[in-house]
């Protein structure tokens, strides 16, 4: 379900990349790229890992039997969720001049805050909700939500965009930011009513009785470490998208051009070399819930066994999954895009593919085994060289074209 559901996601994202492409061409498709990065840290701070939480503490509760526990830990997650969520807009509003004149190079409106700051609250309290259905191995109702919210998204923005666009490209970026929030908003309500008929099941059998208290340390105990390692890699993250186009001018290229590289890259290549990654990344959610019930219940031949499996499955599918977008970069460019300058990045990006999916997966596997600290680190690291890499190579190289790669 999640598998498919994803790809069908994705495929509406690239086509729908595609669209907005056309429509407002590739320098502003750069600010909008620049514009969700920024966003997308913000969506971080307001989970603060309460997802992940949820999913590992509801999986737990339910391999011992407690049904009290499982529906505790649902209200403190979205309830804890929604409070970091306002906390992470006001954080959003506090810095509204710096976001607009720094991280956006000025190009949109403060406005585009704003609404990211209204919708922020909601997307956490999804997000906590979708990793409780996770747990309970019924991600079919949170898919159903995502389902109509990519629908809505798609109809909306496009209306917002023929509205809005004849007034001036600045407008663009308020047109995609205000379909995206109430698609999301559509989302929670969604997710939430789900929510509300599902958990009925559990208000008979309790087994324990533990304070509130008693599941908010656990619940935090998860939660801060990973939202640390989130908040750091999400905020080097974004640094790293801003760092782009700010290293492509250092390299003396004016700043359309370079949002306009950023925006084929980040907005049109990028997407594409990723997009198999729906598939690893849908399944290797579930792997968080399976191995946090192998962890609870002590049982180690079966997580040997479940992670030489999974390690000989991916491994194989990634070397096929690059050496398909190395080989049919031409055809993905123009089929897609009727641009066919950008399989150039989609070849030299391909082998990127093979790590990124089998990270994907070690992550899962060692937020399951209780390991999330050593994944902060890791991740940190990961993140904080890309920025040093990008702020000291980008603009003495750029981004050349590599001709033999056309020998293949």
């Amino acid at each position: 379900m999640l598998v498919i559901s994803s790809i069908i996601f994705r495929v509406l994202g690239i086509f729908f990349n595609s669209f907005i492409t056309q429509k407002i061409g590739k320098e502003l498709l750069g600010t909008f790229n620049l514009v969700m990065s920024v966003y997308l840290f913000g969506i971080t701070l307001g989970n603060f890992g309460i997802n992940l939480a949820v999913t590992r503490l509801v999986s737990e509760e339910l391999a011992i039997g407690n049904q009290e526990g499982v529906k505790k830990i649902a209200k403190r997650c979205i309830f804890w969720s929604f409070i970091c969520g306002i906390l992470a807009s006001t954080v959003f509003l506090l810095f509204s001049d710096f976001i607009l004149k720094i991280c956006l190079h000025g190009k949109t409106t403060k406005n585009v805050i704003y609404i990211m700051c209204i919708a922020i609250p909601f997307i956490s309290m999804s997000s906590a909700i979708s990793g409780y259905f996770v747990a309970i191995r019924r991600v079919y109702k949170s898919t159903i939500a995502q389902f109509f919210e990519q629908i809505i998204k798609v109809v909306i923005t496009a209306f917002f965009l023929e509205l809005f666009l004849p007034n001036g490209l600045e407008y663009a970026c308020f047109s995609l930011i205000l379909g995206d929030f109430i698609s999301e908003l559509f989302s929670f309500i969604c997710n939430y009513w789900l929510y509300l008929v599902d958990s009925k099941r559990y208000q008979t059998a309790y087994t324990t009785h533990y304070p509130l208290q008693f599941y908010n340390k656990k619940i935090f105990k998860i939660a801060t470490p990973v939202a640390i390692t989130s908040f750091i890699r999400s905020g080097l993250s974004t640094l790293k998208q801003i760092a782009i186009p700010l290293s492509f001018e250092k390299g003396n290229m004016d700043c359309s051009k370079a949002l306009s590289i950023y925006g084929e890259i980040n907005g049109m290549a990028m997407p594409i070399v990723l997009f198999p990654n729906v598939i690893f990344s849908s399944i290797s959610s579930l792997f968080v819930p399976e191995f946090a019930a192998y962890n609870a219940q002590n049982r180690q031949k079966s997580i040997k066994s479940a992670t030489t499996t999974i390690f000989l499955i991916a491994t194989s599918i990634c070397f096929f999954v690059s050496i398909f977008l190395f080989t049919n970069a031409e055809n993905l460019a123009q089929w897609i895009y009727h641009d066919i300058s950008i399989a150039t990045y989609i070849k030299m990006l391909a082998p990127l593919s093979i790590f990124v999916l089998l990270d994907c997966v070690v992550d899962n596997i060692l937020k399951g085994l209780d390991a999330q600290n050593s994944v902060m680190f890791i991740n940190i690291l990961d993140t904080f060289s890309d920025v040093i890499l990008i702020y000291t190579l980008v603009p003495n190289f750029g981004i050349p074209r590599i001709h033999i790669l056309d020998l293949f």
